[in-house]
């Protein structure tokens, strides 16, 4: 930069401004802040918003498979006791299924206090248990802009140890 052009900035910036021109560029941008203002506020809700309605989604699904995960187990506790008590607690002793879809059914449905939670499925082979669970999705703010349904499942097995 030229020593002449770093004068002509020196003193520009030097130089007080005339009150007239204060006045008027100030004039010219009332109400600007104001605007910036709102418009920031409005932002920052939207953003509070949004991040309430995705925690409550996070925690609803954790709430859905904690259940299922809870109902599962209790489906895998549910021995055949017929043959538990004929063969021992050994490999072959399995689930009889018709007690296994009874005990998840009823710890889901007792445990369970989501709203419009239902029981999709119980499947077991004898030995492993899956529960599948749904829910509609409830947000505290957009709740209306999606219809949205929270799908869970969860897995137990029996096993057992040799001592």
């Amino acid at each position: 930069m030229s020593r002449a052009h770093q004068e002509s900035i020196d003193t520009a910036v030097s130089r007080p401004i005339p009150a007239r021109a204060l006045g008027q560029r100030l004039a010219q941008d009332r109400g600007s802040v104001l605007l910036l203002g709102i418009c920031w506020i409005v932002v920052c809700l939207l953003a509070l918003a949004v991040m309430t309605d995705v925690t409550a989604a996070f925690l609803q699904r954790r709430q859905l498979m904690a259940i299922a995960d809870s109902a599962a187990l209790a489906g895998a506790q549910t021995l055949d006791v017929d043959a538990y008590y004929a063969q021992g607690a050994q490999t072959g002793t399995r689930l009889s299924p018709a007690q296994v879809a009874a005990a998840a059914r009823s710890h889901a449905l007792a445990y369970g206090d989501v709203p419009g939670m239902r029981v999709d499925s119980i499947v077991s082979d004898g030995v492993t248990v899956r529960v599948a669970l749904s829910a509609p999705l409830r947000l505290p703010f957009f709740d209306s802009l999606r219809d949205e349904t929270v799908r869970v499942a969860a897995t137990a097995r029996l096993d057992y140890r040799a001592q």
